[in-house]
């Protein structure tokens, strides 16, 4: 596997890495025997057959450290897929149904042992560590100036286990934040920061027993303390109060201390939900209304007078929140928890919603492809990022902004020299005392290269009190332009060469999507169009995805945009974790041999009228087999053919420069830049008849990508409040088979909607397998709430140690609509050859249609009891509408009274035994089936014992 999915995560906590064992992280074969259900094995790492496949689990000789991870298991060098830590951190662990894992001799995680230390800088030919920008003109005024405000500052704390969490195992977490208030009258904008993933205690002794939260150790007395990561913005939380915004930054410990374990999506949408959580909190607070969490840790009730501390009142908080203006802030794997945070709270009604206005990912993980509608969003890249080296929160961008009918602006902003850690004071060296360090020492990949290297001679590095202002400018700037209507701050953000005075000593370029209603797309580039023409010596197509090593490894009908590159230099197109195989930002390549190559754009007729516009853009990036610069001409015709034209070298030289980097595979990035042409620069070009743009070739030979055509306005356009249709998934379980087979999964709306939705629905069992890895699209028509998804089964007819195996699936990249709370799932193996050691699982049944099913499955029917209910006695129940062979589960209340299998009818009968300890008074019986989750139910009296 690439660097993208072996380092494609949120941050990189305290950097134990180093003194790891090489054990730890790999495996070899055994010639020892080995247990009758392990078809493989070696020292550290064994192959058991369960029901559907095969599970592959590595053994570490230490605790997995609480970084932000997403582990990779290979078998012989081949990528198996991501891994799942156990509770106790000691192991890794997949199901694939590859049966090369048979033959397996060796078994290695991802994780590096010892992270390359900078040595001395290495040079190669044409590379250079020189900025790649232009200088950028500095604007007037600074976001992050200090302002008139005087700022309150305080701690609420209603306990480590106050809330429950969404989707992350029915673990509970805290309810804990710092609030920076701005004095004076009146509600104020609200931001929300939420930092990313870290250890969560520090102390000494063994590690935290229950993860969460941090207790003493059992071979030490002393208490292991929490790392506060949420107190590591300052700098962008006073820069915003003293401006007049009201800021709450706050605590994720619990679920970075479990999501790895029990998350299917790794997290991000309990952290969503713990931002609506604290939304909801700050809504109590600011009516006035009692504000009271129960926090099960100490077993007490916690008040907001009692969880304040500092110079903040319950009685500062009320009218002190505009909860109606609210821009939310993730670093990290908070990134993609901000991202979950708005979609969740728009697949709200309209009454429940929050005003989340604008989203602002910091050096974002995006796993799961989360597409953003209805928010102004600014993606901060760091380009020397040693922990999400991949830059994948480019997929934000690039995935939201034509997939909905909304009106904002989307902004992906490179920065030059910036890490992952050192945006957050807490996690930077000499910040704490546990926890930090420099992410691109420690573990990038050729960590010398002098372009990131801090130590080389003429590094981008900034230091990190320049990172931390970088921050503060950019995220107070951000804010200040999408909730105050700043409007001074928009050239930061819409694709403008511009700083700000206290950055201007920082390499920074910014490529926009402006609002909808503030451009005309001419041509996107993601698909054959006719009005794309190519001519001379060149060749011209769209692509998609990456190839090669790390790249996509199912079937695609476009070709590959990069074969060659690292999974980390070519952000547009890594693949993500959890959407690994779905179509990853198409565009066209552009490559020719000769002076006369080109490609020329006609315009339709309805876009020839420019006169209204303020510039043309189209983004541009050289390829991967230019060594160090090219250049194409780009010419504007109008119908009389007259002609405008210029080098883009002499418009913005960064898009056909190749970025920096000299020895590390993870720089050299392909990353789009943004070309603008001013038309009032179009000289003798009638703006109101536009026939074509064309894009010559500038050099004998060269390459480059291109993407986004457009005559636009400069806008920051606004959201509007609406509910957005969901996709979920509905869980599935299927017995195993006696050999390959068919089964499905439904995949289903929220709601009936007038448009079409999309979504990419992927299995994950093995990234090679001929029964296990897929992936489609699925498409919802006009009115349609429910689409079968075919899935691929891998039976056998033998028995295993396992009674049943889940294979996780996720609906992500939706257009049209927005992931649910379950657009992930799991679909369920049962082992029908019998359990060596244990007990089978309840019997699944005979599957119907899926979406029948489900329909029925939102509709509980009823369940018939003969005769009265009488404690110490028994009752015939019975029911029909299962399917034909499941086991059907009966419960009185909470308590079970035993199963019986529904007949080929679908129907079932069972005697059940009412404990004579039941109290006399109404009772729920129920009736729920193994495979289909089809309920029965009636409410019944029973009478005491005779």
């Amino acid at each position: 596997m690439s660097n993208l999915l072996r380092r494609a995560r949120g941050l990189a906590a305290v950097l134990t890495l180093a003194c790891l064992p090489s054990a730890l992280v790999t495996g070899t074969a055994s010639a020892d025997p080995t247990p009758a259900d392990t078809v493989a094995s070696g020292p550290q790492w064994s192959v058991t057959r369960v029901a559907g496949g095969f599970r592959v689990t590595l053994e570490l000789t230490g605790e997995l450290p609480v970084i932000g991870s997403a582990p990779i298991l290979s078998a012989d060098g081949k990528v198996l897929g991501p891994a799942t830590e156990s509770a106790d951190g000691k192991s890794l662990s997949l199901v694939t149904t590859d049966s090369s894992v048979l033959a397996a001799t060796s078994v290695t995680t991802d994780i590096p042992a010892s992270p390359e230390q900078p040595s001395s800088a290495r040079t190669a030919p044409g590379a250079t560590a020189a900025q790649p920008f232009a200088p950028l003109s500095v604007l007037q005024t600074d976001p992050s100036a200090p302002g008139p405000h005087h700022v309150s500052e305080g701690v609420y704390d209603f306990g480590d286990l106050a809330i429950p969490l969404l989707n992350i195992g029915g673990v509970r977490g805290e309810l804990t934040g710092k609030i920076y208030l701005p004095d004076g009258r009146g509600r104020k904008p609200v931001v929300i920061f939420l930092h990313g993933r870290h250890a969560s205690c520090f102390g000494s002794g063994a590690a935290n027993p229950a993860r969460w939260p941090c207790r003493p150790s059992p071979d030490s007395p002393s208490q292991r303390a929490t790392i506060p990561s949420y107190l590591g913005y300052d700098a962008p939380a006073r820069a915003l109060a003293g401006n007049g915004y009201a800021v709450v930054s706050i605590s994720a410990n619990s679920i970075n201390a479990n999501d790895n374990q029990l998350a299917a999506d790794y997290g991000a949408q309990a952290r969503g939900q713990l931002i609506l959580d604290t939304l909801t909190m700050l809504e109590r607070a600011d009516d006035g209304d009692p504000v009271v969490y129960h926090d099960t840790f100490t077993n007490r009730d916690v008040t907001l007078a009692q969880a304040l501390t500092g110079d903040i009142t319950p009685a500062d908080l009320v009218r002190a929140f505009d909860l109606n203006n609210v821009g939310i802030m993730g670093h990290s794997r908070g990134g993609e928890g901000v991202v979950a945070a708005a979609t969740l709270n728009d697949a709200l009604p309209l009454w429940q919603q929050h005003g989340i206005k604008a989203v602002l990912p910091l050096a974002p993980v995006d796993y799961d492809r989360i597409s953003l509608p209805n928010a102004a969003t600014a993606t901060i890249l760091p380009y020397c990022d040693g922990d999400v080296e991949n830059l994948m929160g480019q997929h934000i961008v690039d995935d939201s902004r034509h997939s909905f009918d909304d009106d904002v602006l989307r902004s992906a902003v490179l920065v030059m020299g910036t890490n992952h850690n050192f945006f957050n004071t807490i996690w930077t060296p000499g910040g704490w005392p546990s926890g930090t360090a420099d992410d691109w020492v420690s573990l990038a990949t050729g960590a010398s290269d002098p372009v990131c290297n801090p130590s080389a001679p003429g590094t981008t590095r900034l230091t990190a009190a320049q990172q931390v202002q970088v921050g503060a400018t950019y995220m107070a700037g951000f804010f200040r332009l999408t909730l105050g209507g700043e409007k001074q701050f928009q050239p930061l953000f819409d694709g403008s060469a511009v700083t700000a005075p206290s950055t201007s000593f920082a390499g920074i370029s910014v490529a926009a999507t402006q609002p909808a209603k503030s451009r005309t797309d001419i041509a996107t580039f993601e698909r054959a169009d006719p009005a794309v023409r190519v001519s001379g010596d060149a060749t011209a197509g769209t692509c998609v995805n990456m190839g090669g090593s790390g790249g996509v490894q199912l079937p695609q009908t476009l070709p590959h945009c990069t074969t060659t590159l690292n999974s980390a230099a070519v952000p547009h197109w890594s693949p993500a974790l959890w959407a690994f195989n779905i179509p990853s930002s198409p565009m066209l390549h552009l490559t020719w041999t000769s002076p006369s190559g080109q490609v020329s754009v006609a315009v339709p007729p309805a876009a020839r009228d420019i006169s209204r516009f303020e510039q043309l853009s189209v983004k541009m990036a050289a390829d991967e087999f230019v060594a160090t610069g090219t250049d194409v001409v780009v010419s504007v015709l109008d119908g009389s053919g007259n002609t405008w034209s210029s080098p883009v070298s002499a418009l913005n030289p960064a898009a056909v420069t190749r970025l920096p980097g000299v020895s590390s595979p993870w720089l050299r990035k392909v990353i789009l830049q943004q070309v603008t042409i001013p038309t009032s620069s179009l000289i003798g070009v009638n703006l109101t008849d536009v026939r074509e743009v064309r894009f010559s070739a500038g050099t004998a030979s060269g390459g480059v990508y291109l993407s986004d055509l457009s005559a636009e306005n400069r806008s920051v356009g606004a959201r509007s409040p609406r509910q957005q249709t969901a996709v979920n998934l509905v869980a599935a379980n299927v017995e195993e088979g006696s050999g390959p087979g068919n089964a499905e999964i439904a995949a289903v709306l929220s709601a009936r909607t007038g448009h079409p939705v999309t979504a990419y629905v992927s299995v994950f069992g093995s990234a090679t397998g001929r029964t296990g890895i897929s992936m489609r699209e699925v498409a919802f028509a006009p009115g349609q709430i429910c689409v079968p998804v075919p899935v691929t089964t891998l039976g056998d007819q033998l028995p295993s140690s396992t009674p049943a195996t889940s294979f996780k699936v996720s609906a992500t990249n939706v257009a049209g609509g927005v992931m649910g709370d379950k657009g992930f799932t799991t679909f369920t193996v049962r082992e029908d050859d019998g359990v060596t050691g244990g007990t089978p699982a309840p019997q699944v049944g005979v599957p119907g249609d899926v979406c029948a099913e489900y329909a029925a499955s939102l509709k509980p029917g009823y369940l018939h009891v003969a005769g009265v209910v009488t404690a110490g006695a028994t009752s015939t129940l019975s029911a029909d509408g299962y399917r034909a062979g499941e086991s059907v589960e009966f419960r009185l209340d909470s308590t079970p009274l035993g199963r019986a299998v529904a007949d080929g009818a679908g129907a079932v009968s069972f005697t059940a035994a009412i404990p004579a300890g039941t109290p006399a008074g109404k009772v729920t019986l129920t009736a729920t089936g193994a495979g289909s989750a089809y309920t029965t139910t009636t409410k019944m009296k029973v009478r005491p014992a005779p």
